[in-house]
């Protein structure tokens, strides 16, 4: 089989089970003709003319699977407002670009890439709604992370190491506070990461604090990372900047975040 004969019969596959055209039930063999599939493939599939419904089925009965079960109040909530708003949006990936990697985890990020834009302007949900899928699905993928492995020998922090940090841990920014309750309209910058008894938790940031830290997750140190985020973020390294970030730092050590600084 050529290299190109390969890339027709994936193709046809591709297109058959995540695509809109589904005239392979009505004549299979037209289907894979027209998709370049050799012809000895054609007799083949069309010996048994429902497995490729059947694949279709299976394929993207698991693909909604792992969607919905990483983003089950993101689907409660478009249901709510417009319901059937959740389902035709995954159809909605499935037929113009369906799953382009390899592991099945990753689909729903993909999905998300996907439907964000829509999601935004759908006059029909909260407009806060994509904001709310983004958190709900970091915060899938934070709590099931394997167990990292043990961290590198530690030092005490000092201005001129960079710092060693726990995982999983993500910093994310929204433009509402899906987090809270009431929701509002405002910029937010999130800390998702697990306590040490692996439940996910959330750490709402200060402006100045998430560009240090965005900047120390990086791997620069202490000093360094305080001075670049004054000089990005516009602040002025006083006395209450530094005793605030003296407090996020303890307070991240206490929460199992912040395990000290690299030795060497």
């Amino acid at each position: 089989m050529t290299e190109r004969e390969a890339r027709a019969i994936q193709g046809a596959f591709a297109r058959a089970c995540f695509g809109r055209d589904r005239t392979f039930e009505t004549d299979l063999r037209r289907y894979l003709a027209d998709a370049g599939v050799p012809q000895e493939d054609v007799e083949a599939w069309t010996a048994s003319p429902r497995r490729l419904g059947l694949y279709r089925r299976l394929l993207r009965h698991n693909v909604v699977n792992v969607i919905e079960a990483m983003l089950p109040r993101t689907k409660v909530r478009m249901d709510a407002v417009a319901n059937g708003a959740f389902d035709a949006a995954i159809d909605a990936f499935l037929d113009e670009s369906g799953p382009q990697t390899a592991h099945l985890r990753d689909v729903p990020r993909e999905f998300l890439a996907f439907a964000l834009p829509r999601l935004r302007t759908d006059a029909r949900l909260p407009p806060w709604i994509g904001d709310h899928a983004e958190l709900e699905l970091v915060d899938f993928v934070v709590a099931v992370a394997p167990r990292p492995p043990p961290p590198p020998p530690l030092a005490d922090v000092s201005a001129d190491r960079p710092l060693v940090f726990g995982e999983p841990k993500v910093l994310l920014r929204l433009g509402w506070s899906v987090h809270e309750e009431a929701v509002t309209e405002r910029d937010v910058a999130l800390l998702v990461y697990r306590d040490r008894d692996h439940r996910s938790r959330y750490l709402e940031l200060t402006h100045a604090a998430a560009l240090i830290l965005e900047r120390l997750f990086a791997g620069e140190a202490l000093g360094p990372a305080m001075v670049a985020a004054s000089e990005a973020g516009g602040f002025v390294l006083d006395e209450s900047v530094l005793a605030g970030a003296a407090r996020l730092l303890s307070d991240l050590g206490e929460r199992g975040v912040l395990l000290g600084a690299r030795s060497a």
